[in-house]
């Protein structure tokens, strides 16, 4: 397997962007962390995701999922960006399969994941449910595939991992960081940002961070925004991320910027320590988002954090009432989960699900508005 070092050799003598070094890092089919066989998710990997916890956290999107589809009459067509290994269209597709055989009888999952790896697990996971699923490796060949999409689009940590650009702010001047090659070691290096196109994207879309500041700039971001409003016709683009709004940017504890690895667990600040061995992730910026969804004809219909989100989508509907006091009983495992989704602190505390939806009609009557969200079947 090359190095990331190597493969970045191989577009140039450097320095080299951090969006560069991270697409390397992350996405390089000979020397990238996602295409790598190694675990990645759960205990054994580097990271977990909600989707680890319980399957009840993808049960109760679909469930939320099911009214849209009703309510707005849509065709239930679900796509998911960065599928992982399957866990979230699994979940979804065995609570249509219980709950809504009516929906699960024409239901089709569009599924893109980069990793080849976590390909062939989807396969493995979706095994029970064939005929109601494609993989694909990219949006655009996802696209190709199926021009005209109504539905819903979902994700959970995907913009998140999409490689940024590191900026800083000196004497109200734009700087950029850069990865070169010291020694057959990577280090960073900042010069005046010369990039035209970037800093026309900082003009637009921000942040306005304080001197000596530094932060993420995400055009990818952007472009894929602009790429799945093309795409989606009519529905709802569903957004499962941890990100900070531009006031929280300013804050002192965000001087350094977000960007950072994680490895066994553990959070590793240097984002060049070990490339290509280890997750790379930053928190997105919500009002860039929204900017960018906004001038792309998508409209924000909920913005919460995720404990709130999975309350009003009947998260506490699927409490059950034990038969028996064994702790380690499905139904017991079933309620801590739920209890470990809301509880202050927690998993969701981080994490925020915003929904922008494209010609709807009747958001208003969906039960994530009117129903009681602390009812208990």
């Amino acid at each position: 397997m090359c190095s990331v070092a190597e493969q970045l050799r191989k577009r140039g003598n450097g320095p080299w962007d951090m969006a560069t070094f991270m697409e390397t890092a992350l996405y390089d089919l000979s020397a990238g962390y996602y295409q790598s066989e190694k675990i990645k998710l759960g205990k054994d990997g580097d990271f977990y995701t909600s989707n680890h916890v319980h399957p009840v956290f993808g049960q109760t999107f679909a469930r939320f999922f099911a009214d849209v589809i009703s309510s707005e009459q849509l065709p239930p067509v679900i796509t998911e960006l960065g599928a992982g290994e399957g866990r979230f269209s699994l979940s979804v597709l065995d609570y249509f399969a219980e709950f809504h055989p009516e929906i699960y009888e024409s239901c089709y999952m569009i599924l893109i994941e980069q990793s080849g790896d976590h390909r062939q697990r989807i396969e493995a996971a979706l095994a029970g449910h064939k005929g109601k699923f494609d993989i694909y490796q990219s949006i655009s060949e996802a696209v190709k595939a199926n021009p005209e999409l109504e539905g819903i689009i979902f994700s959970n940590e995907f913009f998140d991992a999409l490689p940024v650009h590191q900026v800083e702010r000196h004497a109200e001047k734009w700087y950029e960081v850069f990865v070169e090659d010291q020694n057959d070691k990577l280090a960073e290096r900042v010069f005046k940002c010369g990039n035209d196109r970037l800093l026309q994207w900082l003009a637009q879309f921000g942040p306005d961070i304080p001197d000596g500041f530094r932060t993420e700039a995400s055009p990818l971001m952007e472009a894929r925004l602009k790429q799945l409003a093309s795409w989606l016709k009519g529905g709802i683009l569903v957004t499962a991320d941890y990100g900070y709004r531009d006031e929280e940017l300013k804050r002192p504890e965000r001087k350094e910027g977000s960007l950072r690895g994680y490895r066994n667990h553990e959070l590793v600040h240097n984002p060049l320590e070990s490339p290509g061995e280890m997750d790379l992730t930053h928190h997105i910026h919500w009002d860039a988002y929204d900017k960018a969804a906004e001038l792309n004809g998508l409209e924000t219909i909920i913005h919460e954090r995720q404990d709130q989100f999975l309350l009003k989508a009947g998260l506490f509907s699927f409490l059950q009432t034990p038969d028996t006091i064994d702790p380690f009983s499905d139904v017991f495992k079933l309620n801590r989960a739920i209890q470990s989704f809301v509880q202050p602190g927690g998993i969701s505390s981080a994490f925020q699900v915003d929904v922008k939806g494209k010609n709807l009609a009747n958001t208003v009557h969906y039960r994530y508005f009117n129903e009681d969200p602390y009812r208990i079947k």
